[in-house]
């Protein structure tokens, strides 16, 4: 099988479909993208990223996401329902500030994703990524957990 030799090519392609679905979705483009990343993860980790609390499954996701070298580590805060995760150096940067620079909202963060499918899965509720940031680190999704998440 052929090996890409350089992230900038699969950057551009995907880059270039998430424009598409903007262009065609607009805003609402974000709420048909909850699911991006997430099957991998699923085929991959299976029940092992599901933990007895959100907090430990919180951080064997964020685990599972830098040991496949997507990001080079994570942070998070947590205010009642709202949890900020700073996911340094992510993979996904690049694609993300090409679709910035043509004015185009970050409307998917693959991390986030696989972040909320594992929580949501016990806390039984679907939760929303409210945005995406960048700071001079990485990326920050601030995400809305709508189930209990007070353990």
């Amino acid at each position: 099988m052929a090996e890409v030799k350089n992230d900038d090519y699969l950057n551009s392609i995907i880059k270039d479909l998430t424009e598409v679905l903007w262009e065609e979705h607009g805003t609402g483009a974000r709420y048909r993208t909850p699911l991006v990343g997430v099957d991998y993860f699923q085929k991959k980790y299976g029940s092992q990223l599901k933990k007895s609390n959100w907090l430990e499954t919180l951080d064997a996701v964020l685990g599972a996401l830098k040991e496949e070298g997507l990001i080079d580590g994570a942070s998070y805060e947590r205010e009642d329902f709202i949890l900020t995760i700073n996911f340094r150096s992510c993979l996904h940067r690049p694609m993300e500030k090409q679709l910035i620079d043509n004015g185009v909202n970050i409307i998917n963060c693959p991390c986030a994703n696989v972040v909320m499918h594992f929580v949501d899965q016990l806390v039984g509720k679907y939760s929303e990524l409210v945005k995406v940031d960048f700071n001079e680190d990485g990326c920050v999704a601030t995400i809305c957990v709508m189930g209990n998440i007070s353990a």
